[in-house]
C-alpha cells in the first residue's frame, strides 16, 4: 500500500510539473501517447551489467524539462559508478536494500571518505546538488529496483574513479548513456 502511494504521489509529480493540459491528445514530443504502459517502454543496461534502466519520463525522449524519471533494477552486487552531478535526486527503494555511500564535502578538493546509509524496500533518500555519491545493491539475494526522480534534466554526471581523486580529473559524461542513445535515435513524428 505505502509503495503505491509514494509511485502515484510521484506520478501525480510528474503530471503537475510538466504543465499538461487537461486535453487528452496533448504530448510534448509527437509519436508518444499521454498514457503509457511502464512494462512496455524500452529498457536497456547501457553497457552495465547487472543494470536494467527504464526512462520513464525524460528531458530528451519525451520533452521534460524541470525533471526526469527512470525505473532501475540492480541485481545483486550491481553499483554505479562514483559520481557528482549538478542535479537533485531522489529515490524511492521499491524492492530490495542496499547501501547509500555520500561525500558530502563537495567544497573540498575531493570527495573524501563516504559515509554509509543503509536503505530498505519503501524507504526513500535524496542526494544534494554536487555530492559525490554511489549506490550499491548489497543484498545477495534480491534486486533492488528504485524510481529514481533527477531536477534539471537531461543530466550532466561527473565520475570518478575513487573517493580520493580531485573533483577537477572527474570525467564529464554528457551527454549521459540512456541521453546518448536517444540523440541517436531521433524521434519519429509519426503516431
Amino acid at each position: 500500500m505505502a509503495r503505491s502511494w509514494l509511485i502515484f504521489l510521484c506520478l501525480s509529480f510528474i503530471l503537475l510539473s510538466a504543465n499538461i493540459e487537461a486535453d487528452a491528445s496533448h504530448c510534448s514530443i509527437k509519436g508518444f501517447p499521454l498514457v503509457r504502459n511502464i512494462s512496455e517502454l524500452p529498457q536497456d543496461n547501457y553497457g552495465r551489467e547487472g543494470l536494467a534502466h527504464i526512462t520513464v519520463a525524460g528531458s530528451i525522449l519525451h520533452g521534460m524539462k524541470e525533471i526526469e524519471v527512470w525505473l532501475q533494477t540492480f541485481s545483486p552486487g550491481t553499483r554505479t559508478p562514483i559520481h557528482r552531478h549538478s542535479c537533485e535526486e531522489i529515490f524511492i527503494v521499491l524492492k530490495g536494500s542496499g547501501t547509500l555511500y555520500l561525500a558530502s564535502s563537495s567544497h573540498e578538493k575531493h570527495p573524501g571518505k563516504p559515509q554509509e546509509h543503509f536503505f530498505f524496500a519503501n524507504s526513500t533518500f535524496h542526494i544534494p546538488v554536487n555530492d559525490a555519491h554511489q549506490v550499491w545493491n548489497t543484498n545477495e539475494n534480491e534486486d533492488l529496483q528504485m524510481l529514481v526522480v533527477i531536477s534539471r534534466p537531461p543530466v550532466k554526471v561527473f565520475i570518478y574513479e575513487d573517493w580520493s581523486m580531485p573533483h577537477t580529473a572527474a570525467k564529464l559524461k554528457f551527454p549521459y548513456f540512456w541521453d546518448e542513445q536517444c540523440l541517436q535515435s531521433p524521434v519519429k513524428d509519426e503516431l
